[in-house]
């Protein structure tokens, strides 16, 4: 008999350590981000939340379009003229994006394309749940100053092209920028069916999605295929046609992230825009791009843009993204625009 009770008495104590540890370890992590607002953060887990946080309005995204009708405002004309829509599904991705960050980071700036509208109807994930996006990666972690780090999301990239149910171009977007440089891009496509394609995502130094690891930069590819805004093009195909001759192939597409992609996966040798564009709309492209070894920085005065809290959120300056020959295009563009 005692014998027996000795043995239930080593199982009673096993399982109640391994309670312990289970609730020492959800509390650890717990406390990783609700403390976030004394000093430090893990990137590894800002990593994770930026993934989660696209994914949740990409979920909200969807909701919206599977509605019969939904709400269509409009934000006025840009300079061009166009049309700049904002609807029910970039209101609600920003709450589900906005909020779930700010709720598991309080202590770090988040930047949005939108501003919180009805954010009480819609219900708010807890990121601090989510621990499973990287489970199958190895990833060394790396611990930063919340003062330091600024996160860039766009609830709803080609809001205008979502109206007309272009859908391949719709994506939803997180940055993570630590002193102003993005090292941490994410972005989603909530509409793709095709399998491990709708999410991408990379962490400069670190890690790489998988879908993203097996592209490779165009080489010394000398015969461009430009990627331009089919709503916001400016002179873009003008110039372009100047630069490279009348014979240059230029493809028209919406949506900044869907744009950054095509780049990356080498059916675009470059990105030009030359009209005034926002931050939000190129950080998670510009991360993306650059962890993979390509160069994003400003067409007219060929300077690295960055993304601190303190800076402009408009960028003037053109836009150049490249996997290769970044100096080659910005010399021909440079001996035009002069």
């Amino acid at each position: 008999m005692h014998i027996r009770m000795s043995v239930r008495m080593r199982r009673t104590i096993c399982c109640g350590i391994a309670i312990l540890l289970s609730v020492v370890y959800l509390y650890t992590n717990r406390n990783l981000y609700t403390n976030v607002r004394d000093r430090n953060v893990s990137l590894k887990l800002l990593l994770n939340a930026a993934i989660k946080a696209a994914e949740f309005g990409g979920s909200e995204v969807i909701a919206v379009h599977d509605q019969v009708k939904f709400e269509v405002e409009s934000k006025g004309k840009t300079k061009e003229g166009v049309n700049d829509p904002v609807t029910e599904a970039d209101y609600r991705s920003h709450c589900a994006m906005y909020h779930s960050l700010v709720e598991a980071f309080p202590g770090i700036t988040v930047i949005s394309e939108e501003t919180s509208k009805d954010c009480d109807k819609v219900a708010v994930s807890d990121v601090r749940d989510s621990i499973d996006s990287l489970v199958d990666y190895d990833i060394k972690d790396e611990i930063v100053n919340t003062n330091d780090i600024t996160i860039w999301i766009d609830p709803l990239d080609a809001t205008k092209e979502f109206t007309e149910n272009l859908l391949q171009y719709v994506t939803t977007m997180v940055c993570i920028a630590v002193k102003g440089k993005p090292i941490i891009g994410v972005i989603y496509k909530p509409f793709e069916t095709k399998q491990n394609s709708s999410l991408f995502w990379t962490w400069t130094d670190h890690v790489v999605s998988r879908n993203l690891q097996g592209l490779h930069k165009q080489e010394n590819r000398r015969q461009p295929i430009l990627i331009v805004s089919q709503s916001h093009a400016g002179q873009v195909h003008n110039v372009t046609k100047s630069v490279f001759g009348k014979g240059v192939e230029i493809i028209s597409a919406a949506g900044a992230g869907y744009k950054f992609l095509e780049v990356a996966s080498g059916n675009a040798t470059a990105y030009v825009h030359m009209t005034v564009i926002k931050k939000w709309d190129i950080c998670a492209g510009t991360a993306i791009l650059t962890a993979l070894g390509g160069t994003v920085t400003q067409l007219f005065d060929q300077q690295i843009i960055t993304f601190g809290p303190n800076d402009s959120k408009i960028l003037t300056q053109g836009l150049l993204a490249t996997m290769s020959n970044h100096a080659w295009y910005l010399d021909k563009f440079f001996k035009y625009l002069i």
